[in-house]
């Protein structure tokens, strides 16, 4: 039970990296209350509930892993509230509902940064199996200089980026060096991840925390019903698309590409982020603009990304 527990911590810890510290929206998962008490157990749940819904209910391919990522990216519906009343001025609001938000952070970030990101590192480390979109796997040193961009454009300071990429990353390295010396074996990473009995004390647990934080945070910002029909509705569709995406996948086969997570290439990634953010950090001091431009960059085309990946993942989903 230790081993798994401790799996679970790495995973939920991939999701928050990846998911949060990657756009600056939280710098210090690891040090910080929020961090420990909210940020890492809630994309932990989420991470874990919807990866052992994909592996014991049907197989690890894009179009599951991305519908499930979806219903991740929901939580910015009633937690949040972002997708509603975002702490910036959303540029296109149509019938009480951000329409950059849902596409950008519904629809690209959270299913490809919080979801499919996580469990993809997490099958390299664990099952040594390649579930990542080819591009990152390709080209890591090229993301990891992306992702410390990113990092950059929400971070106040070339300081807060330092000490944010080497807090987190070396907590990260250090989980997976420990992982490495004490609890790696050949397994397939579905025996590490939730059973159907644990599944049932961890979905009440993440009800939990929407009921704690969608009445903690902001509950004013809920708005009215016709802008809540929207978001049950796209509930309802994505969990349709992906219990149909769910039984088709059982009979597809996946080709079983082996690939181990380096800890010298993690490392050389985790160097290049740090150096990306802190070197973009500083140049943002010096070109206030560089920020907006950045952001601009990532929504329009995370937009483009989300309504692609969400179009071909329903039609191969409804596909008989």
């Amino acid at each position: 039970m230790v081993r798994r527990a401790f799996f679970w911590l790495i995973i939920a810890s991939f999701s928050a990296f990846f998911g949060e510290v990657t756009i600056g929206a939280t710098l210090y998962p690891f040090f910080t209350f929020c961090g420990l008490l909210v940020i890492l157990p809630l994309y932990g749940l989420h991470t874990l509930i919807l990866g052992s819904v994909v592996y014991h209910f049907g197989k690890p391919r894009f179009e599951t892993l991305y519908l499930a990522g979806v219903i991740f990216g929901l939580y910015e519906a009633y937690i949040t509230k972002v997708v509603w009343n975002p702490e910036w001025e959303s540029p296109i609001h149509i019938g009480g509902i951000g329409i950059f938000e849902v596409l950008v952070i519904v629809l690209f970030w959270h299913p490809f940064m919080s979801f499919i990101l996580p469990i993809g590192f997490a099958e390299l480390l664990t099952s040594k199996r390649n579930v990542l979109p080819s591009p990152i796997l390709k080209r890591p040193y090229s993301f990891a200089f992306i992702f410390g961009m990113l990092e950059s454009s929400n971070s106040p300071s070339p300081f807060a980026s330092f000490t944010s990429a080497v807090s987190t990353l070396g907590v990260i390295l250090l989980l997976i060096y420990i992982w490495r010396q004490k609890f790696d074996r050949d397994d397939d990473m579905e025996g590490l991840l939730p059973t159907k009995r644990e599944l049932r004390f961890l979905i009440p647990m993440l009800l939990l925390y929407y009921v704690v934080l969608g009445f903690g945070i902001n509950p004013a910002a809920i708005p009215e019903i016709g802008a809540q029909a929207v978001i049950w509705l796209l509930y309802a569709l994505t969990f349709y698309l992906i219990y149909r995406a769910l039984k088709r996948s059982k009979r597809e086969d996946i080709e079983r590409v082996e690939c181990e997570l380096d800890f010298y290439r993690l490392f050389i990634f985790s160097l290049i982020f740090t150096i990306s953010a802190v070197l973009f950090s500083i140049l943002e001091v010096q070109f206030h603009e560089l920020k907006f431009i950045i952001l601009t960059i990532l929504w329009l085309v995370g937009s483009g990304i989300g309504i692609i990946s969400f179009w071909k993942s329903a039609k191969w989903a409804l596909k008989a």
